[in-house]
């Protein structure tokens, strides 16, 4: 009987892709029905990310909704973030915490992972830092790199939990090893502070040097840091000046602010405050507060000349 039974449904299966294919758009039909049933779940993510990756942005999206309302748990938390963005033109926090909320209630990481930002960072609800470090926690513990990181950061700062860097230094070491680059300079910046771990510089720079070589401007500044500063590296304002620029060449603004400080001290570079008052403007711009105070007191000696 059960044979027959899945006979009987792998006839119809059959009769149904028969009968689509001799319709108009019948790939795009038989995708569609494809999203909207279990069978086809692990066909459907294929698409949605194949549309993406082409900026098929609108079939991506008709893709996710009828995955998501199936009840795909992955489909909902990538509609979440859809909504979650300005990218796409169709920011809407509700939407996006409705979505979140059935895909992190399903145990979704990425889901969890997502709706921790919105408690996080006060997208469309009240900030509740224990709540998003209780998000972070459930995701993290699943492997996700990215949770990892954030779970890392807010034992680092204390928010939603007491602040505690041995735990800090464990979480950035799961992200890092994942190869999230974030979690690497964060690592890199606890060994070269000697918080919750040992200092050591060789691995700060190390972990620094991983991020940087993916284009990561944080550990970027911070080689740059090193050699500015002289900490487990001779000192040498040039390479340190290189480093910033790598960073700030991405628009990075403390990177921009740093700059701007070896012009206005003239370390590594002849003296020059209207240089540095460049710099500190494209920093204030870039939203760094030390480019936009440095940037008022160098307006200062500027006018005092």
């Amino acid at each position: 009987m059960k044979r027959k039974l899945i006979m009987k449904k792998l006839t119809l299966t059959v009769l149904l892709i028969a009968t689509l294919s001799t319709t108009a758009c019948s790939e795009q039909k038989i995708n569609e029905w494809a999203c909207s049933h279990e069978w086809g779940q692990k066909r459907c993510i294929k698409l949605i990310t194949q549309a993406g990756l082409s900026k098929e942005y609108d079939k991506a999206k008709k893709y996710l909704e009828i995955s998501a309302n199936y009840g795909n748990p992955l489909s909902q938390a990538g509609l979440g973030v859809w909504y979650q963005n300005d990218e796409y033109g169709e920011k809407d926090y509700q939407k996006a915490l409705y979505w979140l909320q059935k895909s992190a209630e399903q145990g979704n990481e990425k889901g969890q992972s997502a709706l921790a930002d919105m408690y996080n960072n006060a997208w469309g609800v009240k900030q509740d830092y224990a709540k998003a470090f209780e998000l972070y926690k459930k995701s993290a513990e699943q492997g996700d790199m990215r949770s990892q990181f954030h779970l890392g950061y807010m034992y680092a700062k204390g928010k939603g939990v007491q602040q505690d860097y041995t735990q800090a230094v464990e979480w950035y070491r799961k992200s890092a090893e994942q190869g999230y680059t974030d979690a690497q300079a964060s690592l890199g910046y606890l060994y070269k502070s000697g918080k919750g771990i040992q200092q050591d510089y060789k691995q700060a720079m190390a972990w620094y040097q991983k991020a940087a070589e993916k284009g990561n401007p944080r550990a970027q500044l911070l080689i740059g840091a090193l050699y500015n500063e002289g900490d487990g590296v001779e000192k040498n304002y040039t390479r340190a000046l290189q480093w910033y620029e790598k960073a700030a060449n991405q628009n990075y603004g403390n990177a921009q602010a740093a700059i701007g400080l070896m012009y206005e001290n003239g370390e590594g570079v002849e003296k020059n405050l209207i240089t540095a008052q460049e710099y500190y403007e494209k920093a204030c711009h870039n939203g760094s507060n030390g480019g936009c105070e440095n940037l008022e007191l160098v307006k200062q000696k500027i006018t005092n000349l």
